[in-house]
């Protein structure tokens, strides 16, 4: 079967559940995840299309002993000082976006997937949201996902402020995405937003 393939972005806060309504799209309805974060990482790695221009800003202080780059380190610099995230992601975002081109201009052309999944905090200034068809926001109350984030991610009260302070406002996502899906209950409440945002095409 041939589909006429649809692009559909998942964004929102750190902690929000951006992954999980991913997997329900792969796992439940055929989608194709193009996971931005595991390109960003791939092209940070030595030899990487970002790897050169991220240690010549930042110095050699990001990097582990085998010369990599710490992403623990650079991650410390950059969520306490805003400009030097808007730097880090200014150099590393238009490599990421042309691999996610390229990978959809291969998927487009086989027509073998329903569905395209670019998730990502970041939609806008990134820029990726001009590259999809639509976009949905994950909505999650602030005290849930900070929640989350000392569960799952061990993260401290300091280090979950500073990264809430880096990201966009839930106003400014609904403002700009019509599409919003509201994680404040369970799976199947998730799922059933899901199929009722697919239903909508």
């Amino acid at each position: 079967m041939v589909y006429d393939m649809k692009v559909i972005g998942i964004t929102g806060g750190i902690g929000s559940g951006k992954s999980l309504v991913a997997k329900i799209l792969t796992e439940k309805h055929g989608a194709y995840f193009l996971n931005t974060d595991r390109i960003a990482k791939e092209q940070m790695e030595i030899g990487g299309a970002s790897y050169a221009g991220v240690v010549d800003f930042f110095g050699n202080s990001i990097l582990a002993e085998d010369g990599s780059i710490d992403a623990k380190k650079l991650s410390k610099i950059v969520f306490q000082d805003k400009e030097k995230l808007n730097k880090l992601n200014a150099l590393t975002h238009p490599n990421v976006l042309k691999v996610i081109e390229e990978e959809l201009a291969s998927l487009r052309e086989g027509g073998r997937v329903p569905y395209v999944i670019i998730e990502t905090a970041l939609m806008i200034e990134a820029g990726y949201d001009f590259i999809c068809d639509e976009v949905w926001y994950v909505y999650t109350p602030e005290e849930i996902r900070r929640e989350r984030l000392k569960k799952e991610r061990n993260y401290s009260d300091q280090k979950i402020d500073s990264i809430f302070e880096s990201q966009r406002k839930e106003d400014e996502f609904r403002k700009r995405y019509s599409k919003v899906i509201e994680n404040t209950s369970d799976i199947q409440n998730l799922c059933k937003q899901v199929e009722q945002l697919l239903r909508e095409e």
